[in-house]
Order: structure tokens, then C-alpha cells, then sequence
């Protein structure tokens, strides 16, 4: 039963993270009221959201998990952007509007996540054929999650955040950390960085091609057409990542914007020079504490965009195949197609040679032009330490070769052709469908590469 406990403890304890966050807001903790409000909407959360994934007849017969999700992201993106709402608009609220809306963000901030739990949850009993102990596990990890959020209450006002806690920062810092826990990645597998990227995705590219047929300029499969070029960048997972790069990276820069753009305080008034001083070093030291959590949330998600644009577009590098030297011509032949694929793929190939005590790897590529590359895993330039294996060699992604080391995008195109970051070339030539290469000339080759001087940063 650890399983559902330890699940419903890390949902409840990054609720009770947010949750502390909001509560050492200095308006906030110095009302009760406030307090009140905001802890009743969290628990009306729990709830109202728990049994609605729990209950079979209620998580059927309502919305559909995916449209829970879909409203999930929403919600989060609303957050985020409150941020920048705050700014633009001042709210003046009254103490009853105030208490309304807090109850309002309790229920926002752990509703979702607690009906994906009591899904999971659900599941998990039936699974197990063991509803009644899945479920007081479950319910127990709840508690067990809030619980440093109360033993620690006493404390958290004494952290010196009055000056950095301001309205627009926390709605910002809140939203980044939603994207970041992602919520139950076990029961949905992502969280919003990803589906909002696919997205947008297809909608440009879905856009690009409806103004490609009402410019009478569609897209051929054989011959060239005007900006048929401009038009596949358009529609590319480039664009994509720039709009979602937009998405994410407005609020925190313009948090920022806004905080540098205010002037120093007027001091002409004051007659004291000390005095003057003092107020000016109060005015930047509370703009240095309010850039801090600006900045660390901008990091996270440029962190959290980077993984994500891995995650989507992985790097394929493939296992080498070990190859052995006819013992009468001592070549090595190489087939263009076997069991282990057809080159025609376009898809990287490696291959291992071994020579005594090396291993001569090396790698073979059916460039755009229909041509053939094969060269050595590795570069001129880029030469990592013994211990570093991990960065040695290429990787492919897309229709580029990328050099593990420095993560330089290589064209195909250019294997064979010696320089730079592309790989080291191997004399090669093709006969009866084969790659046929001459022991000799790769272990001269290999030999060649191993004595130059490492010009890499030796990591």
C-alpha cells in the first residue's frame, strides 16, 4: 500500500508548497479571515474534486478525463496570466470580494489534482482488489502531505519575504511551479508544455497550408513552388517552439519590464544626504529581493521548455554493430540493406571495428542528394576526456547530425567533408550494394584522429 500513500503525499505536499506560498503573502497572513477563506477552498477542493474521480458513476458520466485535463491547463494559464493582469490593472478589492477570491485559489489550486487522485486511486483499489486499504492510504498520504505545511506554520512568517511577495510575483511564481509539478504524470503522462507546443504545431502548420490554397500556391509533391520553402519553416516545430516560448516567457519579462522601469524614489525633499541614501539603498534592496523569484521562475522554464523540446524531438543514436575483415582482401563489406535495416531510411547507422585492443567506431549515412557518407564517430575538434563517454560521437536528429559534445547541428550533407565539427571522413567505395572499406585505411584513419591534440575543453 506504499504505492497510493506516497502518490497522494506528493500531490498534497506540493499543494501545501503553493498553499505556504500564498499564506506568507503579507496581507494575507495578517488577516484570519483571509486565512480561513483560503484553507476552506482547499478543502472544499479535496472534497468535491476527490469523488468525482472516485465515484465510477460520477468520473463516467461527467466530463471525460481528457476534457478534465484540457480545463486543468486552463485554469494553471489563467494563474499564470493573472500575473500580468495584476500589473496592468491594480485590483481594489474589498475584504469580502478578497475572501471570495482566495477561496476561489484554494479551490483551483488542488481541485484538479484531487480528482486525478481519486481516478488513479480508484484504480489502483480495483487493481489490487483492495479498495478499503488503497483508499486509507491514499488518504492518509493526503494528511501526511499537508502536515509539514502545519507544523510549520509558526515559522514561515518569520522568513524575510514582505518585501519580494508582491500580487503579480506570487500569481507568477504559482503558475510556473503548476507547470513544473505537472500534476498526476502517471495518470496523464504530461503536463502543459507539451500538448500546448503539439498545439500550436498544428495550427500554424494547419494555418500555412489553408493560406497556401487561397494563394493557389498548395504545397507539390514533386516540383518546386513559389515560398514552398518560407511556407515548411512556417509550419515547423521552430515556429512552434517560439510561440510557446512567447507563451511562457511573457509574464516573467514583463514582471521584470515593469520592476527596472520604475524610478528611484524622489529625495530632493529630504534635507539629510544620509537620509537620502537610506531611502534610495531601501528602494533597489526591495527591487534585488522582488527580482530574485522573477528570475529563478524564468529559469525554471527555460529548464522546463528545453526538456520538453528534447523530450519531443529525442536524439536517435544508435547502438554500433560490430563488423569483422574478410581474412583473404582484409576489407570490410558493409551491405546497404540487411537485418539490421536499409539504409534508405536515412536513419544513422554505427558500426564498430576492432583492431587488437581499439575499437574503431564508425558511422554511415544516406545523405539528401542519395549519396553516401561514412566517416569516423567523432570530430577533429570536439574531444572529449576518456572518462566523458557519453559526449563522443553524433547523434541524429531530424536531418541533422549533432555533435554529442558541443550539441552542434551538422547537415548530412556535408559527411564526407573534412573540418569543422563534421565527422572525420573514411575512405570508402560502393560495390554490389556494399559499403566496402579497406582495414588499412580505417585504422590509418582512426590513428590519424587519436593524435591530434585535444582542443575541446577536456570535459
Amino acid at each position: 500500500m506504499s504505492e497510493p500513500f506516497l502518490i497522494a503525499f506528493r500531490e498534497s505536499f506540493q499543494c501545501s508548497v503553493l498553499a505556504a506560498l500564498v499564506l506568507l503573502f503579507p496581507l494575507i497572513r495578517e488577516e484570519k479571515g483571509f486565512i480561513r477563506s483560503f484553507l476552506a477552498g482547499i478543502l472544499v477542493a479535496f472534497l468535491a474534486g476527490f469523488p468525482l474521480g472516485y465515484v465510477p458513476f460520477l468520473s463516467r458520466h461527467l466530463l471525460a478525463n481528457e476534457t478534465w485535463t484540457f480545463w486543468r491547463y486552463v485554469a494553471e494559464s489563467v494563474m499564470f496570466y493573472l500575473s500580468v493582469v495584476v500589473v496592468i490593472r491594480r485590483p481594489n478589492l474589498t475584504p469580502i470580494t478578497a475572501s471570495r477570491a482566495l477561496f476561489a485559489l484554494g479551490m483551483m489550486l488542488f481541485f484538479f489534482e484531487a480528482r486525478g487522485l481519486g481516478f488513479l486511486i480508484h484504480d489502483m483499489g480495483v487493481m489490487t482488489e483492495s479498495m478499503t486499504m488503497t483508499l486509507v492510504a491514499a488518504l492518509a498520504g493526503t494528511g501526511a502531505g499537508f502536515l509539514p505545511f502545519f507544523l510549520a506554520r509558526r515559522y514561515l512568517p518569520q522568513l524575510p519575504l514582505r518585501t519580494a511577495h508582491v500580487l503579480p510575483i506570487l500569481f507568477m511564481v504559482i503558475g510556473a511551479l503548476q507547470f513544473a509539478f505537472g500534476g498526476l504524470g502517471e495518470l496523464e503522462k504530461e503536463n502543459i508544455l507539451i500538448p500546448l507546443q503539439r498545439g500550436l504545431l498544428d495550427f500554424v502548420g494547419n494555418a500555412v497550408q489553408s493560406m497556401q490554397r487561397v494563394l493557389l500556391v498548395p504545397e507539390h509533391p514533386f516540383l518546386d513552388v513559389a515560398f514552398d520553402g518560407f511556407a515548411r519553416f512556417m509550419a515547423g516545430d521552430r515556429i512552434a517552439l517560439m510561440l510557446a516560448l512567447l507563451f511562457f516567457m511573457t509574464p516573467p519579462v514583463f514582471i521584470l519590464i515593469h520592476l527596472f522601469s520604475r524610478p528611484d524614489p524622489l529625495v530632493g525633499d529630504i534635507a539629510a544626504n544620509a537620509q537620502r541614501r537610506q531611502v534610495i539603498a531601501l528602494f533597489r534592496k526591495e527591487l534585488f529581493y522582488q527580482t530574485i523569484p522573477v528570475l529563478t521562475a524564468f529559469g525554471m522554464l527555460v529548464v522546463l521548455l528545453h526538456a520538453v523540446n528534447i523530450s519531443m524531438n529525442p536524439l536517435y543514436d544508435p547502438s554500433p554493430v560490430p563488423v569483422r575483415a574478410t581474412e583473404t582482401t582484409n576489407t570490410l563489406r558493409i551491405p546497404l540493406s540487411d537485418k539490421m535495416g536499409d539504409l534508405s531510411d536515412k536513419k544513422l547507422r554505427k558500426y564498430v571495428y576492432y583492431q587488437g585492443n581499439k575499437q574503431i567506431l564508425f558511422l554511415a549515412i544516406l545523405k539528401a542528394d542519395g549519396s553516401l557518407g561514412v566517416a569516423l564517430d567523432q570530430c577533429e575538434i570536439c574531444r572529449p576526456a576518456d572518462w566523458n563517454k557519453d559526449a563522443k560521437g553524433y547523434a541524429q536528429k531530424g536531418e541533422h547530425l549533432i555533435c554529442k559534445y558541443c550539441m552542434t547541428p551538422i547537415s548530412s550533407s556535408t559527411v564526407n567533408n573534412p573540418g569543422g565539427c563534421n565527422p572525420i571522413p573514411v575512405p570508402f567505395k560502393l560495390e554490389d550494394r556494399s559499403i566496402v572499406i579497406l582495414s588499412d585505411d580505417l585504422v590509418t584513419t582512426f590513428t590519424k584522429a587519436e593524435a591530434l591534440d585535444k582542443k575541446g575543453t577536456h570535459l
